[in-house]
């Protein structure tokens, strides 16, 4: 019989994608949502939908009552590290055996407080005597969707502080895969206790992603590079809080010293096929743009 996982995140941009492989495999998936009513992307067979705040305990005890597989995705909030903390606490009291816990490339430099954090969260689980594994994606190939759609279809236009920096955007579908790979069937002792960092096939700055938009929509896509200052300016406007503001600046100029170059081979080394080109990923994402 399957083994029950025990995916949170689980309607996120990479959550969604691994709820669905894991249910074409037939694993018995928990999908840990903030409610039911919103979690219509991943309404399959063989998903257990289950309300869970990682801020109310007795929500995160009760959803790991008979897991033995965990997906670890914490939200990007206040207080993450502790969070995560009573999670993995609890997941060996209950009798996970198995973590896999999405992290970020560059944890391991620690350079600016995101990693920090990715870092420290690391530590914990290591630290917890279970089996792991961590995966640190770079930056999503759908962030591209997700924060500037809109712009495009109504200026034509990238709004972004990255200057000429290259970045191997990954596709999200990548790191589901990953994972859906190493949390399906027993747990595999090669890929325990290892960390592996996760990118797409080449760099890419923001200008050659502007121009496959544009070839990919028929019409003129702009990247209009601003300063941090502008940044800051457009981040408050939107709403968006000072504790996140700060920490998003610091990765932006961390990429753009060009320590978002890197290219790993770990995707095709999980999976057995080489990452999603970012001309593939426009192709199939062309009507967000439209």
């Amino acid at each position: 019989m399957p083994s029950r996982i025990l995916v949170t995140g689980a309607t996120g941009t990479v959550g969604a994608y691994l709820v669905r492989e894991l249910s074409k495999r037939g694993e018995l998936t928990r999908a840990a949502v903030h409610s039911e009513a919103k979690a219509w992307k991943i309404r399959e067979a063989n998903v257990e939908l289950f309300e869970m705040d990682f801020s109310k305990a007795a929500t995160v005890d009760a959803a790991l009552k008979g897991i033995e597989k965990l997906y670890l995705l914490t939200p990007f909030a206040p207080g993450q590290y502790e969070t995560v903390g009573y999670v993995v606490k609890k997941a060996k009291e209950s009798g996970v055996r198995y973590i896999v816990r999405q992290s970020a490339l560059g944890s391991q430099s620690e350079a600016i407080r995101l990693f920090k954090t990715h870092r420290d969260i690391e530590r914990s689980i290591e630290a917890s005597g279970m089996d792991y594994t961590i995966l640190r994606p770079n930056a999503f190939m759908q962030n591209f969707v997700n924060f500037f759609a809109d712009s495009v279809r109504r200026q034509g236009k990238i709004f972004f502080p990255l200057s000429k920096a290259r970045v191997s955007y990954i596709d999200a579908r990548d790191i589901a895969h990953a994972a859906a790979e190493l949390l399906s069937g027993e747990i595999k002792p090669s890929r325990s206790g290892k960390s592996y960092d996760l990118t797409g096939p080449s760099p890419m700055a923001v200008n050659d992603v502007a121009a496959m938009i544009s070839k990919a929509i028929g019409k003129p896509v702009q990247y209009v590079d601003v300063s941090p200052e502008a940044a800051r300016a457009g981040m408050k406007e939107a709403g968006m809080p000072e504790w996140a503001i700060e920490p998003l600046l610091e990765l932006y100029a961390y990429q753009r010293e060009g320590k978002g170059e890197l290219v790993s081979t770990a995707v095709e080394d999980i999976t057995g096929r080489r990452p999603i080109p970012f001309e593939e990923f426009i192709k199939d994402a062309a009507a967000s743009f439209r």
